[in-house]
């Protein structure tokens, strides 16, 4: 069985770590992940090749957010570390003969696409700032309880 690939939940953990804290080093948000500090290095990385944040090395080194956490949507997260698709489609040669092994590929395929595209749909219209609003209530929640 193959990992499930958590870049994307990693991703939005640092940047909304981030976006609360303003300036953090990879040490601390490997610590608030639970993670070893080279993987979240790493995922700092394509979040600064794609122009999300800002890494520094140094003593006082450390990532901040190249945007104001509401003008960054989990789909530019999502774009950032390429995250998989929803779910991988068979390769296996045709059956010729066959009518679901001729056409089950690009039936799967366009059924992907449409699923792909409302995901994306809804990504766009979550900022960084609307999740770390989302922790900042549950927080909330939980002291009231």
């Amino acid at each position: 069985m193959a990992a499930d690939n958590t870049q994307f939940s990693i991703a939005v953990h640092v940047l909304v770590g981030i976006a609360k804290y303003k300036h953090v080093n990879t040490v601390q948000l490997a610590q608030s992940v639970n993670t070893n500090p080279i993987f979240i290095k790493r995922i700092v990385g394509k979040l600064a090749k794609n122009g999300l944040l800002i890494s520094s090395r140094g003593r006082n080194g450390g990532n901040c957010l190249v945007r104001e956490a509401k003008d960054i949507s989990l789909l530019d997260v999502y774009r950032a570390v390429n995250a998989p698709t929803l779910f991988a489609i068979h390769q296996y040669e045709k059956v010729a003969s066959c009518s679901i092994s001729s056409n089950i590929q690009q039936a799967l395929t366009d059924i992907r696409s449409d699923l792909q595209n409302e995901v994306e749909q809804k990504l766009v219209q979550i900022s960084i700032q609307d999740m770390l609003d989302d922790i900042n209530l549950r927080k909330q929640h939980l002291k009231a309880e």
